[in-house]
């Protein structure tokens, strides 16, 4: 079946929980009391189980082919989320001050290299040029299609 990007992303998200909770049901339901009635049949859902995984590797397979154009563009982005959670740790305290664990001194003066205002600035810009990525991944995703296999036992 021929789908887009977007809808291959979607597909590939719902398919890892589908994976997720038949893997959770046999976990549960393996064992059960000898001579009670067993709910689920843990043959049958090993046997789907195998199946969605061998689903979703050929869905990465193709959303990994299709995006060959756009990679670079995805580790931009992967860093420049990096750079922000870095900034957003970044202790701006700036002049005199006291901090919980200098509760019961005086004061003390603190200096800055990259002051509050700066680092505002720099998550702004990175925020900015993630958003501007993101407008190329998305029409990338939206335009493009793979053709892969999409199985009811998902839904």
């Amino acid at each position: 079946m021929k789908i887009t990007l977007a809808r291959a992303l979607k597909y590939k998200n719902r398919l890892v929980g589908k994976i997720a909770a038949v893997t959770e049901i046999i976990k549960r339901k393996n064992s059960i009391i000898k001579g009670a009635e067993r709910e689920v049949d843990i043959d049958d859902l090993a046997v789907l189980r195998a199946k969605l995984i061998k689903n979703l590797v050929q869905l990465k397979t193709e959303i990994n082919r299709a995006n060959g154009p756009i990679v670079s563009d995805i580790f931009q982005i992967a860093e420049l989320k990096s750079e922000i959670v870095f900034l957003n740790n970044i202790d701006t305290n700036h002049g005199k001050s006291n901090r919980d664990y200098y509760r019961d001194a005086e004061p003390i003066e603190f200096e800055a290299s990259m002051r509050f205002n700066e680092v505002e600035a720099l998550k702004t810009a990175a925020n900015k040029e993630i958003d501007s990525i993101q407008e190329k991944i998305d029409k990338h995703n939206h335009s493009t299609t793979i053709d892969v296999v999409v199985l009811e036992d998902v839904y």
